[in-house]
């Protein structure tokens, strides 16, 4: 696959990790409920693709110490700096991280499981990528994947600014031809890549006071360069956006959520 995730539509770097620690504090809960209910999968030689801050890649290292590695790829070397800091600091030495676009990942039935969250969703190849995945599987290998329906996002009471953030969010990956509601059509692009025995689930966080209520501001931040350069959004506008985003989550009697989280698992077949 001759492509790239340079135009990635969330800011990187440190403010890209401060937004990445808020948001894995935010869905870890569901996220290790998710891995627990897959612990029998999780063994061996274990990829987390797009692994960010490496949070997940380290909890599946911890779950398979002394019996499996876990190895994180992502894009962004302060990601992967972080991470490597992170692992060393906790003594976790099952595991390796390295920088690597997801576009070049190329390797054959490499890994008993692969998982990816919240990655799919920002690239405008995820049907090839999907393909890779399965190859890069032992037969009998898992997939797992958590992913946006975007537009599930729900506010109490209604808010417009909430629902113009929602919608522009979309826009802008629509806009560089990823698809920000990809969760809905997982099963079927799994199917399409030769995957059987699909399962899917939702989850969907719901805040009324935490830091969970912060992520749409958080968010809405980190795509504002984006929306301005793509001319979908002017600068006057994403401040007012923004603004009001916070004086709804200052507001005790107001709740916020997440998109709905959509959990799917398929299985390579063994030949």
């Amino acid at each position: 696959m001759k492509k790239d995730m340079g135009d990635y539509s969330i800011f990187g770097g440190l403010q890209g990790i401060d937004r990445l620690e808020v948001l894995t504090r935010t869905v870890a809960p569901f996220t290790n409920r998710f891995l627990d209910d897959n612990q029998g999968a999780i063994k061996g030689r274990c990829l987390d693709m797009g692994c960010g801050n490496g949070s997940v890649t380290l909890n599946m290292a911890s779950r398979i110490e002394g019996r499996g590695h876990a190895y994180g790829f992502d894009l962004d070397q302060q990601n992967i700096a972080y991470a490597k800091r992170v692992a060393e600091a906790n003594n976790i030495g099952n595991v390796s991280f390295c920088r690597l676009d997801v576009c070049e990942f190329q390797e054959k039935s490499n890994y008993n499981l692969i998982y990816a969250r919240f990655l799919l969703s920002h690239l405008h190849y995820a049907r090839q990528l999907l393909k890779s995945i399965y190859h890069g599987l032992v037969p009998g290998g898992r997939v797992l994947i958590e992913d946006t329906d975007f537009s599930g996002h729900f506010c109490f009471p209604e808010n417009t600014e909430f629902q113009s953030y929602v919608k522009l969010y979309q826009q802008l990956l629509n806009k560089k031809g990823a698809d920000a509601n990809i969760g809905q059509r997982l099963p079927q692009l799994l199917k399409e890549a030769g995957f059987h025995g699909i399962t899917v689930q939702i989850e969907q966080p719901v805040h009324s006071k935490g830091e969970g209520k912060l992520m749409a501001e958080l968010t809405m931040t980190g795509i504002s360069e984006a929306l301005t350069k793509e001319q979908i959004a002017k600068k006057e506008e994403i401040e007012n956006i923004f603004s009001s985003l916070k004086q709804f989550r200052e507001n005790e009697n107001t709740l916020m959520s997440l998109p709905r989280i959509v959990q799917v698992t398929a299985v390579k077949p063994k030949q």
